[in-house]
């Protein structure tokens, strides 16, 4: 995290944890929405239920992958080890950090693991 000057290591932090905070969110919001799929699709159409519960669930699935990364992210950062990548272990620029707060690699690895 040396290369991260303390203001922009403070508005990453702020910009994490408020992601965190609206995805907790979205995730209740959705979990719910599903609690009452479940309750409603007796007087559904089945196929427009599936298909309707599929995109839901893959909602729900999308926001908890983001949660996790947005966490880890701030785990790192307490632990000293954020803008690092854990790849490679080289300095995350700081414009990719403030694009995209919760990275874990560097452009390079991020290419790697995308084409994997």
């Amino acid at each position: 995290m040396k290369h991260l000057a303390a203001d922009d290591l403070l508005q990453l932090r702020t910009r994490l944890s408020a992601r965190e905070a609206r995805l907790v969110g979205e995730i209740e919001a959705t979990q719910r929405q599903i609690d009452e799929r479940d309750l409603a699709g007796a007087d559904l159409d089945p196929g427009q239920v599936d298909y309707a519960a599929a995109l839901v669930r893959a909602n729900l699935l999308r926001d908890q992958r983001e949660i996790e990364q947005v966490r880890s992210a701030l785990v790192r950062m307490d632990r000293g080890t954020y803008g690092r990548c854990l790849a490679c272990g080289v300095g995350i620029p700081c414009a990719r950090l403030h694009a995209e707060p919760a990275t874990e690699y560097c452009h390079v690895c991020q290419m790697r693991v995308e084409g994997e």
